[in-house]
């Protein structure tokens, strides 16, 4: 074979390993890019996935603060105690909340550095968010602001309904006093007995009536003086006993027999009021030992 030949031969050896190697190349770095498309396109996937899930998030948080913020009606039957409770509670959950967005946000970045500026409008959905969630921890802030206050009127709340409610018991206590006063004023009763040379000393009773001192009869004086009595109170104490005489006794006072009863006891009697009602209607007992 000429030399020549042997040339061409080398030649076409040469290339054909040239072209092998570059067509080896093109088809690695082929391969590559659709490896790398695959994981930019799963990338931005998993990435509109995620970021529409902190929307919702952000969209629902919104709601709440709406409603923590500009809500001034309370439920039936709650107390300012329950409303401090579920604002707690939400402001709790807001920042839970606004934690985990923010971490997965920052995951997302984290992921978006390896595609080098390949996923632009993904970083600028992200941008969008950041100022976002900012934003709802600023209103968050203010709502724990609204809180404190929210304390200092429960606190000034319980204050003045503690001053109420103290001032209310003074009113049922001193309204209980008077009616206890009342009672014991309309019970009190006064009571005397002795002989009629004794009443009539003391001036209680006085003899009226009869012709030439003959059928004179015993009456109670008009303004009698409660000092010259034994006081006692039906409230406490239902009974009075006197002396039993061998000629008896007369009840000169002006009450309605049917009010009281007097029996024997040990030697003595002793009047039981049995209608208290009726019997406190005359306040002083005048009881003449025959």
């Amino acid at each position: 074979m000429k030399a020549t030949t042997w040339i061409f031969v080398a030649i076409f050896a040469i290339l054909a390993v040239i072209f092998g190697m570059m067509w080896i190349g093109s088809a690695n770095k082929s391969k590559e890019l659709a490896r790398s498309n695959d994981e930019l396109t799963k990338l931005y996937e998993n990435s509109t996935v995620t970021l529409n899930e902190i929307q919702g998030s952000l969209e629902e948080m919104d709601k709440d603060l709406t409603g923590q913020l500009l809500t001034k009606e309370e439920k039936p039957g709650s107390t300012p105690e329950d409303r401090r409770a579920r604002v707690v509670s939400s402001i709790a959950n807001m920042r839970s909340q606004i934690e985990a967005d923010k971490k997965r946000i920052a995951d997302l970045e984290r992921q978006l550095a390896k595609s080098k500026g390949q996923l632009s409008s993904i970083q600028s959905m992200i941008s969008k968010l950041k100022s976002s969630v900012t934003d709802k921890e600023k209103i968050v802030n203010e709502l724990e602001g609204r809180l404190g206050d929210l304390s200092k009127t429960l606190a000034s709340e319980r204050q003045l309904s503690q001053a109420e409610i103290n001032r209310r018991e003074a009113q049922i206590k001193e309204k209980q006093s008077l009616i206890e006063q009342q009672s014991t004023d309309m019970n009190r009763m006064y009571f005397v007995f002795g002989t009629r040379k004794e009443l009539m000393d003391r001036s209680i009773i006085d003899r009226k009536g009869g012709l030439l001192g003959i059928g004179k009869v015993s009456t109670v004086h008009t303004g009698l003086i409660s000092e010259k009595f034994t006081e006692f109170n039906l409230l406490d104490n239902q009974t009075i006993s006197f002396p039993s005489t061998k000629k008896g006794y007369a009840i000169l006072s002006n009450h309605v027999a049917a009010s009281y009863r007097v029996e024997k006891v040990d030697g003595q009697n002793v009047l039981t009021v049995i209608d208290p009602e009726m019997f406190r209607k005359q306040k002083f007992v005048v009881i003449e030992l025959l």
